[in-house]
């Protein structure tokens, strides 16, 4: 059995053997294989957490409480499930041979962790980089033309390898924070890259309507088409801060940015023509 894990001993990950850690590593990123509409990815949480079960002595009854433990909900952010593996793994290690957890702390702390992790990893992946990167993606087919398949490829490369590092580093964050995790959630870096990300999708994505609308309309009448667009990136210019500042819907917003963005996009093309 190996030792309790003593803070500030070296590295902060130092009390989670490199093999554990690979292990757990490996098995999250098919978290979401076993998902059920029960109990969600509660299954793959427990397969994720196995390698550090086995790498102790067998005890039938502390084992058996161990998987009741992790066989109840659980459902967060895929991405970011890491910190909340991590998290577990250091209270197992700082309570391994003392008794096991008190009963309730690591469902509490693993619910909570959850929670906080699947609002934010939504905004930041789902609402934020997937689009940015889709769009992304379109606008460099469009604009490398020949190169536009190496272009892509470039850009699904770097998404794929930054994602597999960021789950390894996730997994060793939440070991070394611990409790402390909480002062990783609050991070003000979180928000401004979650409201960067979205700033870039409205951007590209009215780049790209634009574009489309230029391509099917450049020989369309011009007449009074000039005047009705200034009004109309007017107007909107005046009435988006307004609905900023009332907070509405952030759905709402991104449509009304991206129509606006398309507009300006179009009327700079007409512009020129």
């Amino acid at each position: 059995m190996s030792a309790p894990f003593q803070p500030g001993a070296g590295s902060p990950t130092a009390g989670l053997p490199r093999w554990v850690r690979w292990s757990v590593y490996v098995r999250s990123l098919v978290l979401q294989a076993s998902w059920n509409h029960q109990r969600m990815q509660n299954l793959g949480l427990l397969f994720c957490l196995l390698p550090w079960l086995r790498r102790r002595t067998r005890d039938a009854e502390r084992d058996r409480l161990f998987c009741r433990r992790y066989f109840e909900f659980f459902n967060t952010n895929p991405y970011l499930a890491g910190y909340v593996m991590g998290g577990l793994l250091r209270l197992e290690q700082e309570r391994d041979g003392a008794g096991g957890l008190p009963r309730g702390q690591a469902q509490t702390f693993r619910d909570s962790l959850a929670r906080a992790l699947a609002s934010l990893g939504d905004q930041l992946f789902w609402l934020g980089l997937r689009p940015a990167v889709a769009l992304l993606g379109c606008v460099l087919a469009l604009a490398a033309g020949g190169a536009g398949i190496v272009a892509l490829g470039s850009l699904a490369l770097l998404v794929i390898v930054g994602q597999l590092v960021w789950r390894w580093q996730a997994i060793g964050r939440g070991y070394a924070a611990g409790y402390d995790i909480v002062n990783l959630l609050g991070d003000a870096r979180w928000h401004r890259a979650i409201g960067g990300a979205k700033r870039a999708t409205l951007v590209l994505a009215g780049v790209l309507a634009g574009w489309f609308l230029k391509a099917g309309w450049d020989h369309a009448p011009r007449t009074g088409v000039t005047t009705w667009i200034s009004l109309l990136v007017l107007g909107g210019i005046m009435v988006l801060p307004t609905l900023l500042r009332r907070r509405w819907a952030g759905e709402f917003i991104i449509l009304a940015a991206a129509v606006l963005g398309v507009v300006l996009t179009f009327a700079l093309g007409t512009k020129g023509s």
